[in-house]
């Protein structure tokens, strides 16, 4: 008997309309969530296959209407959604709803379509590994996987303006198979009483459970158009792996590249797989009207790639351009350990923070999962900031593997010990994150400060919060504040000198006064409206917060030293005016304009800031260094002090 030919096939099922809850919700993820979820898929499939290193391709072509499979019963259940869904909210559709009929329409009316396909070198598709794809909820991956999650298959459907995705996979023993999966809605289909469901699937039929199997699949015959070329390609390039094809590619309904996406998402989330060589991501736009060439992220480009969007501080989902880079920076230039845990090993890199606040990302086998682990950061509050880079992998991690795997939400993208482990699980992890916690205040530097911070600093936030995407308050700035009750001591030069008896003492001389070229001016005092925070950024660098209490419409910033004392009091005071010579000066985290910088001499010694609104606040960090007699402090005393800007001075 011959088999039946496979189809797009919609079961019986339960109401749902054309924005269904587990479409919905990854349809405002665009594109790092996608991306994010087929590298993680094409990572465990390769680890799998025990391949040294996971390829995976971004394919981009433009292919007929026809080719691809089920079109037919496509358009025919389409139609029938409609006119149910209609009838079923008195004549119209929703708004959200209409949105999504309206785009698949367009697509439909195209005798050419765009279909992104995207390749591994991974250990393929058998029919257990295809009914997790097509379900909700079944995953069947082992404990070393870095997915968890059965219906993750999910992020990708809302890439497609059809809301379709199709499958094809060749094993290594070189069987093949293939599949879709279709999101409409629930429709009446002729001479039925029951509605059928908005999930449709490319197969030959349904299997109802049996035996634990769920649909009869095509392993060759019958297959057709993009799946078949697919599966071609794949026994061509790599021999076995898995095709995820994204038919009408609505480019993640973002207005850029297809490289730039997916390598900044690659790059963000998957660095420690990149610097490692387990991961290299190509992408290649075939279409014909495309000039784009071929390119690939690997270890060699990886920097370069992050520097590239390393200006991003805003990100959707996950970890932003500026994070990401500087995460990647710690994790290849920072010291290299290992912990031991009574739940399995962990490695870290670590190395002082370059933003001047104290961070710590967790990676699991390769990719970054969070950088918000429970009870760190309120630890380190009294701790020179730092930069941790966390690298839990199956092998060594053991237990605790296990335990953040379980604790991590659907996304990857954090930890919740409470919803998801069990009692004792729980008190296991946090026991083993507690001795992580411990060997980190241990290999850190306490801060040790008597600069003087105004009562109300807290209120003064330094954390680059768009980094979580998620609104979460950040807690940026450390160490203990401790008030100043001294005031600094200004010891006048004693001359000693013999009496004359024969007539009055000769008055004694001045001092002679410092040479101090154009910079000898007034000296400018800080206004009481003004709250002001400083804080060592690294080696020779200070970040500051002006924020003033009410509207001042010309500021001007600059560092000097503090009476000339170094931060010991171990030199006495001099009553001169030293500004800091600036360089690498940021305001707000972006590079200062020349028109902003007050020069002289050649040197920047001020920065102006512009006009200050009551209770916003205006970041600087800036690079310093002192000339003349101030140039060998070692550890100096500095002042922040602002003034209205000097409209006469050289900008130039």
């Amino acid at each position: 008997m011959a088999q039946r030919k496979p189809d797009l096939h919609f079961g019986p099922g339960a109401s749902s309309g054309f924005t269904p809850t587990g479409i919905a919700a990854f349809d405002n993820l665009r594109p790092a969530a996608v991306v994010r979820e087929l590298i993680q898929n094409a990572l465990d499939a390769a680890r799998a296959a025990k391949a040294r290193n996971a390829r995976v391709r971004f394919e981009l072509t433009r292919v007929r209407r026809d080719a691809i499979p089920g079109m037919h019963h496509y358009e025919q259940t389409f139609a029938k959604a409609i006119e149910t869904q209609r009838q079923m909210s008195q004549g119209s559709l929703a708004r959200q709803a209409q949105l999504v009929v309206e785009r698949i329409r367009r697509a439909l009316d195209q005798d050419e379509v765009d279909v992104l396909t995207v390749f591994d070198n991974g250990i393929g598709l058998d029919e257990s590994r295809m009914n997790a794809l097509l379900s909700d909820g079944v995953s069947v991956k082992d404990g070393a996987a870095t997915g968890t999650y059965g219906n993750g298959h999910a992020t990708a459907i809302p890439a497609s303006d059809l809301r379709y995705v199709l499958y094809a996979g060749v094993t290594e023993d070189g069987r093949r198979i293939g599949s879709g999966h279709a999101v409409l809605a629930s429709h009446h289909a002729t001479g039925e009483k029951h509605l059928r469901g908005g999930d449709g699937f490319f197969i030959r039929d349904f299997r109802a459970g049996r035996k634990g199997e769920l649909f009869a699949y095509s392993r060759g015959p019958g297959l057709s158009g993009v799946i078949s070329q697919a599966l071609a390609q794949i026994k061509r390039q790599t021999a076995h792996g898995t095709a995820v094809i994204i038919p009408a590619f609505n480019n993640f309904l973002e207005d850029q590249s297809l490289w730039s996406m997916v390598a900044h998402a690659a790059s963000a989330n998957f660095f420690v797989a990149i610097e490692e060589r387990k991961l290299e991501v190509t992408v290649i736009d075939r279409r014909p009207d495309s000039d784009a060439a071929t390119r690939t992220l690997k270890r060699t480009t990886l920097s370069g790639v992050l520097e590239e969007h390393s200006e991003r501080r805003r990100a959707a989902a996950f970890l932003n351009g500026q994070r990401a880079f500087e995460a990647h920076k710690a994790y290849r230039s920072g010291a290299k350990h290992s912990i031991t845990t009574r739940a399995g090993r962990i490695g870290v890199r670590l190395i002082e923070s370059v933003s001047g606040t104290t961070r710590v990302d967790l990676c699991r086998n390769g990719m970054w999962i969070t950088d918000n682990l429970p009870g760190f950061y309120q630890a380190f509050t009294d701790r020179v900031p730092f930069q941790a880079v966390l690298t839990l992998n199956a092998h060594e991690g053991r237990r605790l593997h296990d335990y953040i795997r379980e604790a991590e939400g659907p996304l990857h993208d954090s930890i919740s010990l409470q919803k998801r482990l069990g009692s004792e699980d729980r008190k296991a992890c946090r026991e083993a994150l507690g001795e992580i916690r411990d060997w980190l205040l241990r290999n850190t530097a306490t801060v040790k400060s008597d600069a003087y911070v105004p009562d109300d600093f807290l209120s003064l936030d330094f954390g680059d919060d768009a980094g979580t995407g998620r609104g979460k308050p950040v807690a940026g700035y450390w160490g203990v504040p401790v008030p100043i009750t001294r005031n600094p001591v200004r010891e006048l030069p004693v001359f000693p000198i013999k009496p004359r008896p024969d007539g009055p003492r000769p008055p004694v001389p001045d001092p002679p006064k410092p040479f101090n070229p154009p910079r000898h001016r007034r000296r400018p005092t800080l206004p009481a409206h003004f709250q002001v925070v400083s804080r060592p950024a690294g080696e020779s660098r200070q970040r500051i917060l002006v924020e003033s209490t009410r509207d001042f419409e010309d500021a001007e910033l600059r560092l000097v030293v503090d009476e000339a004392l170094d931060a010991t009091c171990e030199r006495h005071g001099q009553d001169v005016y030293t500004p800091a010579a600036l360089s690498d000066v940021r305001i707000d985290g972006k590079k200062a304009p020349q028109s902003a910088l007050r020069r002289a001499n050649g040197d920047v010694y001020g920065v102006r800031i512009g006009r200050l609104k009551a209770g916003a606040s205006v970041r600087i960090d800036a690079t310093y260094r002192f000339t003349g007699d101030f140039s060998d402090l070692p550890n100096p005393s500095l002042r922040v002090e602002v003034c209205r800007a000097d409209r006469d001075a050289d900008t130039n």
